[in-house]
């Protein structure tokens, strides 16, 4: 678990944190970090380039089949600025969209949780938006659940866009 200590001493503010826990095919992995370093935002944002995208990627093999509940303690633990994590896991690699495992770190239940749904801790994003949940959670301009609910109501269960 050195690679996340190591991440959350090295990352910037608004560098989104991508951990690896899938190592069975690099090309995907690359696909991953290059749509996660595309710029962010709606497509009015987008019309002026988008957000810019910054990544902070663990990719460590150390951390293969490690438990997603043991990933989320170790970096909820040691760092206090993080409040949502984004793991490229085997579904991550397999996918064509190379949707990310949004997590999200904070302990505060959400009403969705109150449902026994699975989107009140963790969601399914694809990597370009990772930055918009990450950013937007670090200024408290948005809440987690308002990226849960939009995958949560895709038809997919991937959030793609508010629409």
């Amino acid at each position: 678990m050195d690679s996340l200590a190591r991440a959350a001493a090295e990352r910037e503010e608004f560098d989104k944190v991508v951990v690896r826990t899938h190592f069975g095919d690099d090309q995907a992995w690359a696909a991953v970090l290059s749509a996660a370093a595309q710029a962010w935002g709606d497509d009015e944002d987008q019309e002026d380039e988008g957000f810019e995208s910054t990544t902070y990627p663990v990719d460590d093999p150390s951390l293969a089949g490690v438990p997603l509940d043991q990933l989320r303690d170790t970096l909820a633990s040691i760092d206090e600025y993080l409040s949502v994590v984004f793991i490229a896991d085997e579904e991550t690699m397999r996918a064509p969209h190379h949707a990310l495992l949004a997590v999200n770190l904070d302990d505060e239940p959400n009403f969705l949780d109150e449902e026994g749904s699975a989107f009140g801790r963790q969601f399914r994003i694809v990597p370009r938006q990772a930055s918009g949940v990450h950013v937007n959670l670090a200024l408290a301009n948005m809440d987690f659940t308002d990226w849960a609910q939009t995958a949560k109501a895709h038809p997919d269960g991937v959030f793609h866009d508010f629409d």
